[in-house]
């Protein structure tokens, strides 16, 4: 089993052919849909058929009402923490003709996930082989989660995304960081290298692995965009380029990576293999409008790419 701990967003998005310039009003279309990190990761799992448990906590509203209708329609397992003095969390999301996207979060409710919810469900947490966590909710609650699945020999992917200065700790626990460009730039701050976001995919495989070595989590996984993802452990690395694809919406695609990383971990895969199949499925999933609902299941990955 995989147990995905982390945030669930409402996502307000606006699509526009270009970004507005500071004073500028443009129009665009507007629709709205399920989405956070955590929730995104956690019906990406369910989608490709690992059996997944996400834990979150929303609001006592017509959002946090909405969440828990659509995890039942989708057969996603769920542990919620209704928070009555919050609302659930959202996200307001603009899209331009590219793809590429914007994004401010008001985390909300997640924030208030709390460590004895995460220990109601510790005996989840102790049965599951993969633990996978984000940085969007509340820290300490993420915290007592890993120290419970490292009491267990549970592997634990972090994804440390957005990138906190105060999430040293769960770094720290992680067997597998899975950094984007940024938040790996971020992550080797404190060890004396002072990288721009940008800069990382231009860099050569040697030179990330590098400087992922510097990280002291042994395995780190940097996903790199249109390039892919690089792996990085003890014994080397490995490069994995993604297909060629027609970019239609890049909002969930690192979270469907992580997703399709921590299922095909959970399945028994290798990690070489499991990132392998982690860019396609996140290859599969740019070419759709949308995030939670968007990841795409294993029969789609293999039509997209067979063979």
């Amino acid at each position: 089993m995989l147990i995905v701990l982390g945030s669930y967003n409402q996502d307000l998005v606006w699509r526009t052919a270009r970004f507005p310039q500071a004073g500028e009003t443009l129009t665009g279309l507007f629709s709205q849909g399920p989405g956070g990190k955590g929730f995104n990761q956690a019906m990406a799992a369910h989608r490709l058929g690992c059996v997944t448990l996400f834990i979150a906590a929303i609001g006592d509203d017509a959002l946090g009402d909405t969440a828990k209708a659509l995890a039942g329609s989708e057969e996603l397992d769920c542990a919620w923490q209704v928070c009555p003095a919050s609302a659930t969390g959202n996200a307001a999301i603009w899209l331009d003709d590219g793809g590429q996207n914007r994004i401010l979060v008001d985390l909300a409710a997640n924030r208030k996930l709390s460590t004895a919810h995460i220990s109601t469900n510790a005996d989840a947490i102790r049965s599951a082989r993969i633990l996978l966590l984000q940085q969007e909710a509340n820290p300490e609650a993420s915290l007592n989660a890993l120290r419970i699945a490292k009491a267990a020999d549970v592997r634990c992917i972090v994804n440390p995304a957005p990138y906190s200065p105060d999430a040293g700790g769960l770094n720290a626990l992680a067997d597998i960081l899975t950094p984007n460009e940024s938040e790996f730039a971020a992550l080797l701050r404190p060890f004396g290298e002072d990288l721009a976001g940008n800069a990382v995919a231009c860099m050569t495989a040697d030179a990330l692995h590098a400087l992922a070595r510097k990280l002291p989590c042994p395995d780190i996984v940097i996903t790199l965009g249109g390039r892919g993802a690089l792996l990085s452990t003890p014994y080397g690395f490995n490069e994995f380029t993604p297909p060629a694809v027609a970019v239609s919406d890049t909002t969930g695609a690192g979270d469907c990576f992580n997703g399709a990383l921590a299922a095909e971990l959970a399945h028994g895969a290798s990690l070489p293999d499991a990132c392998a199949f982690a860019v396609k499925a996140a290859s599969c999933k740019v070419e759709r409008a949308g995030a939670a609902l968007a990841m795409p299941t294993r029969a789609d990955i293999r039509r997209r790419f067979p063979g």
